[in-house]
């Protein structure tokens, strides 16, 4: 079943708002002696080149490639930020959002990993993934970030994303990624999806809210993980688990204006367009 247009058209707007492109060279449109300007790969001059500046792109002119290549047993991609080049950020950001390809030999995946530090250099987070599925076109994916107890915001992300067998110690030659367009935030066009963007069954009490955000959903025994962010994508109220079907959250704190209450259950993600005004 097709989503209504409103519906399609209200999560691309959100996407603009949310969607934070803070990587250097986001797009790949720039580089410099067969590297993307900003990141990282396992080329080696000379004798082997899995990442590749690729014209087959999203949006823009090019795009990144990583193929597993015949070199030294079979070379597979590795692609992002090493240590001591990582990417400096400025607050807790909820996914990593990117477009990507996949041709997929074998038992081959996609591992997406990622570690985020405080300004001081603990650990503040982390991503680990795999993409198991093969993608002939261009396929939106937002990866939640798991953050660590604490109040340090991170202020620095490494990525480092390449090709493996999940049987053999090494991958398939001619397995191959594109990626494109790169961001950080809460939202990608994935939410034009059937089973992620549904917000029809939440049902908000009081909308402008003054002294707390009500809201219910029908599951007699939810498990939804909450939280509410401002127009920048910036988390407001932090995540929690809540475990009833109606929730009340406390808004004497925020500031007048609209906020977007988001309901995280699994792949399943509703949102709410919430004013607040006292």
């Amino acid at each position: 079943m097709k989503k209504p247009l409103l519906l399609i058209l209200f999560s691309i707007s959100i996407h603009s708002l949310f969607a934070q492109y803070v990587f250097p060279n986001f797009s790949f449109e720039n580089w410099t002696d067969a590297e993307a300007d900003g990141w990282n790969s396992n080329n080696v001059v000379s004798l082997t080149t899995p990442i590749t500046q690729s014209s087959d792109a999203h949006s823009g002119l090019s795009a990144v490639k990583g193929e597993v290549t015949n070199y030294n047993t079979w070379t597979a991609p590795n692609f992002g930020s090493y240590s001591g080049s990582l990417f400096e950020i400025n607050q807790n950001y909820a996914t990593l959002n990117f477009y990507y390809k996949f041709n997929k030999l074998n038992n081959d995946v996609i591992v997406v990993t990622a570690q985020l530090n405080t300004a001081t250099g603990y650990p503040a987070g982390f991503i680990l993934t795999k993409i198991t599925d093969a993608a002939a076109t261009y396929t939106p994916i937002a990866i939640p970030i798991t953050y660590l107890p604490g109040d340090s915001a991170a202020a620095e992300i490494g990525i480092l994303i390449g090709i493996q067998d999940t049987v053999l110690n090494t991958a398939t030659p001619g397995s191959y990624f594109i990626f494109d367009d790169f961001s950080l935030g809460w939202f990608t066009a994935l939410e034009v999806e059937e089973n992620i963007f549904a917000n029809e069954n939440v049902n908000v009490f009081s909308n402008p809210a003054t002294d707390f955000i009500s809201f219910s959903v029908p599951e007699k025994n939810p498990s939804n993980t909450i939280s509410v962010v401002d127009i920048t994508g910036k988390q407001v109220v932090k995540s929690f688990v809540s475990k009833t079907a109606r929730t009340d959250i406390p808004a004497t704190e925020l500031a007048d204006g609209i906020y977007f209450l988001t309901i995280r259950n699994g792949d399943n993600l509703r949102v709410k367009k919430i004013v607040v005004l006292h």
